[in-house]
């Protein structure tokens, strides 16, 4: 039983030096295996084998050109691809920067025209004696023209009267004033609030009436 197991240890010894050689002596041994294998082979054997050899070193060049050109055509995907992309992040910017820079092109326009009433409102002025009536008269169709590019066109909302319902999202207390009052009402108009949509461009400035 002792020699037996004597012998399993000297296995495992044998084993455990096989495993832990180094790499430059399982090279050297695999080396000398393939060259006794050759010295055992006859003239034609050695010339197949060789012949072989030079056929997949040949296959395995083509291989590495096929898949060297493939990496260079990847390469130059990638390298297009990012200039594409660049490009396009250039051009999305430049165009941002144009529609902010020209925004307000169509309402200055339009305030251009309003503007020329105005200069011709004032020449008239100047050079005859029109009536304080033709006056005002002329100066509420500039108004009407200007209320019509607001608020029809541009689809401005002009809001705030006194009985609304206190709304600090839209309305700026100016004052406020103490009393009987069940809720916070607006009892006076100091400058009336504008909104665009939903969006409110200008509260209105109003006087409170609110609850002790």
């Amino acid at each position: 039983m002792d020699n037996f197991d004597n012998g399993n240890n000297q296995n495992n010894k044998v084993e455990k030096e096989k495993s832990s050689a180094p790499p430059k002596e399982k090279h050297r041994k695999k080396f000398q295996q393939e060259i006794d294998v050759l010295k055992n082979m006859d003239k034609e054997e050695i010339i197949k084998e060789y012949i072989k050899l030079l056929s997949e070193e040949k296959k395995l060049g083509e291989l590495i050109v096929e898949k060297e050109k493939e990496s260079i055509e990847y390469l130059d995907r990638y390298k297009r691809a990012l200039a594409e992309t660049e490009n396009a992040r250039k051009r999305f910017i430049q165009e941002r920067q144009e529609i902010l820079k020209y925004s307000n092109f169509n309402i200055i326009t339009d305030l251009l025209t309003v503007l020329d009433d105005f200069e011709r409102a004032t020449l008239i002025g100047k050079t005859t004696n029109p009536t304080l009536e033709n006056f005002i008269q002329g100066i509420e169709m500039i108004e009407k023209q200007f209320q019509d590019l607001l608020f029809k066109k541009y689809s401005v909302e002009k809001y705030g009267q006194e009985g609304d319902e206190f709304d600090p999202n839209i309305h700026n207390a100016i004052s406020m004033t103490e009393g009987d009052f069940d809720r916070e009402i607006v009892s006076e108009i100091f400058r009336s609030g504008y909104k665009l949509h939903d969006r409110v461009i200008r509260p209105a400035e109003v006087k409170v009436n609110k609850p002790k």
